[in-house]
């Protein structure tokens, strides 16, 4: 790290400005995060790589908040830690960059409700994808923080990134899902399982981000009827 012994990088310039919302991405003295680093920046907050203490989950979870509060560039280290209850120190110790930090409270979070299921059949499958997907959206802070996703990655290109692979990952579930009935005969052969996993989350996605309508659990089950008389074999 930059700077003399006892410096505190995240303490604010004379002018005022805290470190996270000067021009970049970067915390002070950190090496970054750059748009070259965002693919390992993912990969190492991506689940399976145990993090899953306490503390973490409380920052994980204040991240998400601020996050969906105030966005990408409203959000600071100071709000964070207030509502983690914990020091600017122990954020910075484990995510050198807001970047980082809200990398890591996109994937760890919502990897808790994102479903991977194998139930034996197609429409199983998707009961159980789209029914959690309807509750996500629903969340008072992960539906804000998808809400959020949408401009916020436009405006910043190493945050869009990371929006991109979160979408791959959950997304993921669903194209081995749709391979599986193929495979089963339940759907045709030769379905383009990308164009059919668009099909899929399309209408949810729509109501939750620009008609804001209602997506309860006869929409879902209606959606779900209308893709397999479609696309089954």
């Amino acid at each position: 790290m930059g700077g003399g012994a006892g410096v505190d990088p995240w303490k604010r310039d004379a002018a005022g400005v805290d470190p996270w919302k000067r021009a970049g991405p970067e915390r002070p003295g950190a090496a970054g995060a750059r748009s070259e680093n965002v693919t390992e920046i993912v990969e190492a907050r991506k689940p399976g790589r145990p993090r899953s203490t306490e503390c973490d989950e409380q920052i994980l979870r204040a991240a998400m908040e601020e996050y969906a509060e105030n966005g990408f560039d409203g959000m600071s280290v100071d709000a964070v830690a207030a509502r983690a209850g914990v020091s600017k120190a122990t954020i910075y110790r484990r995510y050198p960059s807001k970047l980082e930090l809200v990398a890591a409270s996109i994937f760890g979070l919502a990897e808790a409700a994102a479903p991977k299921p194998d139930t034996g059949s197609l429409r199983g499958d998707l009961q159980a994808s789209l029914h959690n997907l309807s509750q996500l959206v629903a969340d008072p802070v992960l539906g804000q923080c998808i809400r959020t996703m949408v401009p916020d990655g436009i405006r910043n290109p190493e945050l869009g990134q990371v929006h991109e692979h979160f979408v791959r990952h959950r997304r993921a579930g669903t194209i081995a899902a749709l391979e599986r009935a193929i495979a089963r005969g339940e759907l045709r052969a030769g379905l383009d399982v990308e164009l059919a996993a668009d099909v899929i989350a399309g209408p949810l996605f729509y109501r939750h981000l620009v008609s804001h309508m209602p997506i309860d659990d006869d929409y879902v089950d209606g959606v779900i009827d209308v893709f397999v008389a479609a696309y089954g074999s």
